[in-house]
């Protein structure tokens, strides 16, 4: 089974609005994992919570987005956390966050009784040694085991207080983390997507289809999300355990992809729209690896650009159900 290529009627495709956005509330973080691509912004900074901030995500709620995804960094090292979930919860929107776990039980209470609805734990191995050694610089593995500690201790936490949970696994070069992760999150009952590791390019793709034939998995349903490249891949394993691989598919902004010079080999395409601090300005990044505009640009400035425009057109798709959709994978 390979994931590159796939062709599937529109009746086994589940395409969904793209109504999220991402908001990168930090670029501080306790892990260094070397994988990581701090959505696309190495140097960025907390942001500033401000009237004029938040007047922009009513601006957003208003035009349909009705999820807000928190990322970093670690979402829980910003210190107006709790303040901006609040925020957004009381404008309407629906808030979760990716997270490493390293932070204390009461901050957890304290984000779930101002609104937060789901965590996305990264939890790339349960083996402290391996996961001290995917930091750069290596750490000992008394810091693996008190890591990984309060990570798991921190995610049975959040499932106590009725947070929406699931596990991101990164694949890297070996499966034997990724299928360790994955029987744990079979008798735990807990959600799990797959990501593969973008510095290792088809090497961490190759590894995914071999835990997936490995499991004698099967893909029984594709989850798109209109106008933007983001997809996931459902699967069932022989044992019957069910979770999602994530894949990319070629979806661009003529407005910014059309002229690209690294537009083949780009690995993330129009993923969607990111929110981020910069030089002291709330900032759009429509692109994982550009810094030039229209990649970046201000935020007032977007609202009136050829690439807001181009997105409005984008999500008003609507897929014919006697369509083919063609699928490429990873």
């Amino acid at each position: 089974m390979f994931l590159e290529r796939i062709s599937c009627t529109a009746s086994q495709v589940e395409v969904s609005t793209f109504d999220s956005l991402r908001i990168k509330v930090t670029n501080r973080c306790p892990w260094r994992c070397r994988f990581c691509h701090k959505e696309g912004s190495p140097s960025s900074q907390d942001l500033r919570l401000d009237e004029a901030l938040l007047s922009a995500f009513h601006r957003f709620y208003n035009l349909g987005f009705k999820e807000i995804h928190l990322t970093g960094g670690e979402p829980s090292w910003y210190p107006e956390c709790v303040r901006l979930v609040s925020e957004l919860h009381n404008m309407g929107f629906q808030i979760k966050m990716t997270s490493n776990g390293q932070f204390d039980v009461e901050l957890l209470k304290k984000l779930s009784d101002a609104g937060l609805h789901s965590i996305n734990f990264s939890i790339h191995t349960l083996n402290p040694r391996n996961l001290a050694e995917i930091q750069a610089p290596q750490r000992s593995i008394e810091w693996g085991k008190k890591a990984m500690e309060t990570q798991l201790q921190n995610l049975r936490a959040a499932r106590e207080m009725g947070l929406r949970v699931k596990i991101n696994t990164v694949v890297q070069d070996s499966i034997e983390d990724a299928i360790d992760v994955i029987s744990f999150c079979r008798q735990e009952a807990i959600d799990l997507r797959l990501l593969n590791d973008l510095s290792l390019g088809s090497l961490s793709i190759e590894k995914i289809i071999e835990i997936l034939q490995s499991l004698g998995a099967e893909i029984e349903r594709i989850d798109l999300v209109d106008g933007v490249s983001s997809y996931s891949c459902r699967v069932a394993t022989s044992t019957g355990f069910h979770f999602s691989v994530k894949a990319i598919r070629r979806c661009s902004l003529k407005t910014m992809c059309g002229y690209c010079s690294i537009r083949d080999q780009c690995q993330e395409w129009f993923y969607g729209i990111r929110v981020e601090q910069i030089h002291g300005e709330p900032m759009i990044r429509l692109c994982l690896h550009r810094q030039d505009f229209p990649a970046v640009q201000a935020l007032e400035q977007f609202f009136g650009s050829e690439q807001f425009d181009e997105i409005k057109q984008l999500v008003q798709w609507e897929t014919s159900s006697n369509s083919k959709i063609a699928l490429p994978g990873l």
